[in-house]
């Protein structure tokens, strides 16, 4: 079951970081991300007054709540700093690194805490990490034509690491909220998750000499920005059944798989083409998720 759980939490980051891009070509990616995490937070508060409506909500530990501020603050440095390694290298570079590392992170700490999946499984860890390079990877002359707009590696490589370390913490912080957390941890990050990116938005509008309300998404923007705010609520939720489901090593890895979906998307929708070291990547993926099922 935490196999299932862990490909559909790939599933819907992949889908909303896709309705995610397709808002950033009609609104600033900062709107994005405030309209995004907005409505998610509306959706976690109705889900919430729910559980009182219909029976006992969940009773969170301490520990829980203060593990969601955590995702509250890690969640908007992680995006931030992969939008600023996309806007200065390439994607076939940024991508990559983001995703590994955001995978290697919650395995090297699942293993230090005495997690010890089977040795197949250990396997199809490392294909699938593999597989995240490559399905994330696009030939360079696809990207940035004008070599001189490209920056040196020295300068992408940090943002993009440290991007990748900030959504690892992410699935670390998800991964370590108790059996009976429910959504609380979502409930209190998200609030400050906005409130966070709010205020970075309005310090770079007044730095720009914009008006406050350049923070708001633009109106054609916002079918897509429901997208990806309703598909990443989701898939955080998703995500923290998963880690109570089974191996947080084995889990992070398989929600690491998420530009899968992206690809698949925007080959169906926007007609992309798949190069053949996505289709490789994708066939590896597959390889490695049937080892850690059957380990």
């Amino acid at each position: 079951m935490a196999v299932v759980f862990g490909l559909l939490v790939a599933l819907f980051y992949g889908s909303g970081d896709f309705f995610g891009g397709l808002a950033a070509k009609r609104t600033a990616a900062i709107t994005v991300v405030i309209g995004s995490f907005a409505l998610s937070t509306a959706l976690v508060f109705a889900a919430t007054a729910g559980w009182f409506v219909v029976g006992t909500p969940p009773t969170p530990a301490t520990s829980d709540l203060w593990l969601g501020v955590a995702v509250g603050l890690t969640g908007p440095a992680a995006v931030g700093l992969l939008y600023r390694g996309l806007a200065m290298g390439r994607m076939s570079v940024v991508a990559p690194i983001t995703a590994v590392v955001a995978a290697i992170v919650p395995l090297v700490w699942a293993l230090a805490d005495g997690e010890r999946p089977s040795w197949i499984a250990l396997c199809g860890v490392a294909v699938a990490l593999v597989s995240i390079v490559m399905v994330a990877a696009a030939p360079e002359h696809d990207e940035h034509p004008d070599d001189a707009a490209v920056a040196p590696l020295s300068k992408v490589v940090p943002p993009a690491v440290a991007s990748g370390l900030g959504f690892g913490a992410l699935y670390v912080e998800l991964g370590e909220t108790s059996t009976h957390a429910g959504l609380w941890p979502l409930f209190v990050a998200r609030p400050v998750a906005v409130a966070v990116t709010a205020v970075a938005a309005l310090a770079l509008a007044r730095r720009a000499r914009r008006p406050a309300s350049a923070i708001v998404p633009a109106r054609s923007a916002w079918p897509f920005v429901a997208g990806a705010g309703v598909l990443d609520v989701t898939a955080n939720a998703i995500y923290l059944a998963a880690t109570n489901a089974g191996l947080l090593s084995i889990v992070a890895v398989l929600s690491s798989l998420y530009p899968a979906a992206t690809v698949v998307l925007a080959r169906i929708v926007l007609g992309e083409r798949l190069h053949r070291v996505q289709v490789t990547g994708l066939v590896l993926a597959a390889a490695g998720i049937a080892a850690m099922a059957t380990g």
